[in-house]
């Protein structure tokens, strides 16, 4: 038997991970999440092997607590799959943009280091792989009001390339995950967090109001988490894995991605500038 860890396994893509892996009779996964709830709802759905575990990734005594159980059930881990995160809008100025940055860089980074800090001995002793979920937002320009959660990928990125070169020397595989856009409660979080913005906003109400039908576009057009949860199951079975996998990358936004910084700015400011002003005409600002 095999066993995994899959961190944030409430949420619908860490879930559908789970849900894909179980199907296999030769594992056996530790599904970790906070809700309680969500962590039933799915046992209920898979099957025997799919094994419950409370866990809070930024308290360091759960995530020690929660080794411990692996250990004293199965002994080792072959691989860790750390999808937990969070998500929301913010601006860098206004609101309470050091608390958004303390939360989000707490879950989505720090949280990540507690659980393979707390693992690691048992990733080494089947010679297993750790597998940690960045994003597009992570290797593209940071858009305007998203950069708390491009900051939180970014260092994502950094310690996982750090970590992947740290234990080279000790044969265990570390693999980057870049997904695009699907469909989680991570949207209805950066949904909400931009609606705070807009209503709340002293600065860019003009900028808010034009960049929210293209906001909301992107929104409505996730993809298939089927893709997603393909693209991790190649990361888990490869016998030699990659270092980094994409998943269905929004093209625009890797589009752009090459521009030089200052016409990307200059656009920024030119389709505000011009769009709001139609919207004005339309009475729709």
């Amino acid at each position: 038997m095999k066993y995994a860890l899959i961190t944030g396994a409430a949420g619908g893509l860490a879930g559908a991970c789970v849900e894909e892996l179980c199907k296999d009779g030769e594992w056996s996964i530790f599904a970790a999440d906070i809700s309680e709830a969500g962590l039933q709802a799915l046992r209920e759905r898979t099957n025997e092997r799919v094994i419950p575990l409370t866990l809070d990734i930024t308290s360091e005594e759960s995530c020690e607590a929660a080794a411990k159980t692996i250990e004293e059930t199965a002994g080792r881990l072959d691989v860790v799959v750390n999808a937990a995160g969070i998500h929301t809008m913010s601006s860098l100025v206004e609101g309470n943009v050091i608390g958004v940055l303390d939360k989000m860089i707490n879950i989505n980074v720090l949280g990540m280091a507690r659980v393979n800090k707390a693992v690691f001995p048992l990733i080494k002793k089947s010679g297993g792989r750790i597998i940690n979920f960045s994003s597009e937002c992570g290797w593209e320009k940071p858009q305007p009001f998203n950069t708390p959660y491009a900051i939180t990928k970014y260092a994502v990125e950094a310690y996982t390339i750090g970590l992947r070169r740290e234990l080279n020397f000790l044969d265990i595989d570390v693999v980057k995950i870049q997904p695009g856009s699907f469909k989680t409660g991570m949207h209805n979080q950066a949904t909400e967090g931009y609606e705070k913005l807009l209503q709340s906003t002293e600065h860019y109400k003009p900028v808010l109001t034009v960049l929210k039908p293209l906001m909301s576009t992107a929104m409505a057009h996730p993809n298939d988490k089927k893709y997603l949860v393909n693209t991790v199951m190649k990361a888990i079975y490869a016998p030699s894995p990659r270092t980094n996998y994409k998943c269905k990358n929004t093209w625009y936004l890797a589009a752009i991605d090459p521009i030089p910084d200052k016409i990307i700015d200059f656009g920024y400011k030119k389709v505000v500038n011009i769009g709001y002003k139609i919207m004005q005409k339309k009475g729709k600002a």
